[in-house]
């Protein structure tokens, strides 16, 4: 992993006028110098269910009329945030308040006017770096029998998408070859074109030697040539039909589906290139091979994938088992054994592993290996596109709201606290899917299209969240990759009721052709797990929200933040 640096929180004037108080009482220090030592004081107490309950934090003034401290300020506009103590008595409020030193502070909260509603305390990390989490009462926790953490794959699924993954991002480099200065149209002659029922082998990425034909072949809007190979033994009745090769390709390969978005958001799949040991540049058509992955008589596991070794010349001994090919590989099984959800999971895939292989064009081949995303971002980029071209591929299904927010939210004990920057895929505390693609789908909908394009393209760094805060202030001067975690977190741990305040939730979008469902997370609820336990750090760039159910009157308590994090308090 590449060294992350420490994001800058910029914020409202108010903000920093509430963080300076509470530096000024702990000791001094500022936002943006150099980070203080804190001195900190024991809290006066905690809230309870209803009323004001313990010390709150009061400034000692002798007027009767002086409001208690609180350092949080509203962090919404037209919302049910009035003022630092002030809740509208209805809809959705957000304060928040950054502690943006080296040291945990304590931050005084005390905001009147509830009549029943929970509070929701979001605690977001906005470093590269696990911060001592203090311990902080959990009066409201919830861990549901039967969960999305329910979600597995089988044995040797992600070694196999982890040495995909790996040879995509780095180890292609040593088996290209030599580069020249420029990138030229072709290293050697165009490849032959192949015509329906020609049959060859393809190697699948664990060795094994698969027999295919090509059963249909379409031509792209830009005459790039798509083929669709069937493993010779599946290619029958009860099996790969050609009606499940006809739904692909109408997925695919028409104006305005899979193969046209890929274009217009990130340029060309494959072309011109300067490595002496990569296939042409030039006519290489898009092979779409259908293969029984793991030969188990069961649908789903790995579905799909994009592996850069086939782009790689083959040669006896440096690539045996490279397929001379620009290739997406899709699971037989998957698409006969999975029923209308496997045949949905599949439409989509191809949209997600297409943008693997644009990435590698792009970003590897073309701006060099050091430009490639490390893989948090490599996998949140495919799942965004997914995310874009779902509603028109097909309309019932989103990825995102159907699967990432969802698992999210339930996986294990929840995937709030786990660093996305490490990723892990369903593993046992974390599910990476679930946090890079739901970050993702957050971005997507409140920073739009521009903003994505503008991510695919951005070289201006070799570090990769460098990289996404860059493309974030390209289309949003005055924000970062800091101010967005914050409001994701705040969104999702208070599970933040639709239509949320602006610049929060998951909002319907609509634009250049592509449409982006809403995402409500309170349908979430049932399958919501929250910590049973304080855990020792707050990972990096990751969250964690500790609840207060059903507060009646003033919500008073002390909250100790850990350094480099900011505190949200979302009350509905």
């Amino acid at each position: 992993m590449r060294k992350q640096r420490t994001l800058s929180f910029p914020g409202s004037l108010a903000l920093a006028v509430l963080t300076s108080a509470v530096l000024a009482a702990c000791g001094g220090g500022g936002d943006g110098g150099t980070p203080a030592t804190q001195a900190t004081t024991a809290s006066g107490g905690t809230a309870g269910a209803t009323g004001t309950t313990g010390n709150t934090g009061n400034t000692g003034s002798s007027d009767p009329a002086a409001k208690p401290t609180s350092v949080v300020s509203p962090a919404c506009s037209g919302c049910g945030a009035v003022d630092a103590n002030t809740y509208a008595g209805s809809g959705v409020g957000v304060w928040q308040n950054i502690n943006a030193t080296a040291s945990a502070v304590e931050m005084p909260v005390s905001i009147a006017g509830l009549t029943g509603q929970d509070v929701t305390l979001v605690f977001t990390n906005q470093t590269g770096t696990a911060q001592t989490m203090p311990t902080i009462p959990l009066t409201a926790s919830y861990y549901p029998n039967v969960a999305a953490s329910e979600v597995r794959w089988r044995n040797g699924v992600e070694e196999a998408k982890r040495r995909i993954s790996d040879f995509n991002h780095t180890g292609w480099v040593a088996k290209a070859g030599s580069r020249t200065g420029s990138p030229s149209a072709s290293m050697i002659g165009a490849p032959t074109r192949s015509v329906v029922n020609d049959t060859r082998v393809f190697y699948h990425e664990d060795n094994s030697a698969r027999p295919a034909t090509l059963v249909r072949q379409d031509t792209a809007s830009d005459g790039t040539v798509i083929n669709f190979w069937v493993e010779t033994a599946e290619n029958m009745t009860g099996k790969v039909t050609p009606a499940i090769v006809n739904t692909l390709a109408a997925g695919f390969s028409p104006t305005g589906k899979i193969y046209d978005m890929l274009k217009s958001v990130g340029g060309p799949l494959w072309g011109a290139h300067g490595y002496s040991e990569l296939i042409s540049g030039t006519g290489q058509p898009i092979d779409i091979v259908i293969l029984n992955f793991d030969q188990d008589g069961t649908p789903f596991g790995m579905i799909g994938y994009f592996y850069s070794r086939n782009a790689v010349k083959s040669d006896p001994t440096e690539n045996p088992y490279g397929n001379d090919s620009v290739s997406l590989y899709l699971d037989a099984e998957t698409l006969y054994l999975g029923g209308p959800e496997g045949m949905k999971s599949m439409l989509l895939t191809m949209a997600h592993e297409g943008m693997h292989m644009q990435n590698f064009y792009r970003r590897g081949v073309v701006a060099g290996p050091t430009k490639q995303f490390d893989t948090w971002l490599e996998e949140a980029s495919a799942m965004m596109m997914e995310d874009f071209a779902s509603q028109s591929i097909e309309p019932t299904y989103n990825a995102i709201r159907d699967v990432r927010f969802p698992n999210y939210i339930g996986y294990k004990a929840g995937s709030y606290n786990c660093n996305l920057l490490d990723w892990t895929a369903f593993g046992a505390t974390c599910d990476s899917y679930s946090v890079s693609g739901s970050l993702g789908g957050f971005l997507d909908r409140q920073l739009g299209l521009t903003f994505y394009k503008g991510l695919l393209a951005n070289v201006s760094s070799t570090d990769s969240v460098v990289v996404l805060d860059n493309a974030i202030r390209a289309v949003a001067p005055t924000s970062s990759l800091g101010e967005q975690l914050r409001r994701f977190a705040a969104t999702s741990g208070a599970l933040m009721k639709a239509p949320s305040p602006g610049g929060f939730g998951f909002p319907a979008r609509s634009e250049g052709g592509f449409v982006l469902p809403v995402i409500d997370p309170q349908q979430q609820l049932p399958s919501r797990t929250l910590t049973q336990a304080v855990p020792a750090t707050l990972q990096p760039y990751a969250s964690l929200p500790v609840v207060r159910k059903a507060v009646t009157g003033t919500y008073s308590e002390t909250v100790k933040v850990p350094a480099g994090s900011t505190l949200s308090v979302v009350i509905q």
